[in-house]
């Protein structure tokens, strides 16, 4: 049976199939069966309706429910499910703050000031070059 052959059997004998004649009654429900089948959601609609109709497990049925819901809708992304996770949060905050770290000392050490170098030999004893670097060998320079 046809979509237009079930339109005018519906027409002809009424909007309950039940009611229908036996062969046209079978093909109507074959029909109908075969067009909520490829429909997503008349399984949602069948779980519905077992639930309103049969005495079973509860938690089950809002179980396959639940399945059914999150199978149609699609998932948060990776970085999402890593970002909102607690252990994902931590792992990510512990990275940020290594990075923050190694960042931290590369500056540092970019920016060393010729000063501190002159100051700590100035410590240890050595002597400071005319030119205000540190002199290679103490013997060279005349003493403060």
């Amino acid at each position: 049976m046809t979509r237009d052959e079930f339109e005018r059997n519906r027409r002809r004998f009424g909007d309950t199939v039940e009611a229908w004649p036996a062969p046209f009654r079978q093909q109507a429900l074959a029909l109908m069966a075969a067009e909520r089948k490829n429909d997503p959601d008349a399984a949602l609609d069948r779980l519905v309706l077992e639930a309103a109709l049969i005495d079973g497990d509860d938690q089950k049925l809002a179980r396959n429910v639940l399945a059914r819901i999150e199978a149609g809708s699609p998932g948060p992304s990776l970085l999402a499910r890593l970002l909102l996770s607690p252990t994902g949060f931590v792992a990510c905050a512990a990275a940020a703050l290594v990075a923050a770290t190694l960042a931290g000392y590369q500056v540092a050490r970019l920016q060393d000031d010729p000063s501190d170098t002159e100051l700590l030999a100035l410590a240890l004893g050595s002597s400071l070059a005319d030119s205000g670097g540190v002199a290679d060998d103490p013997a060279e320079e005349g003493s403060l």
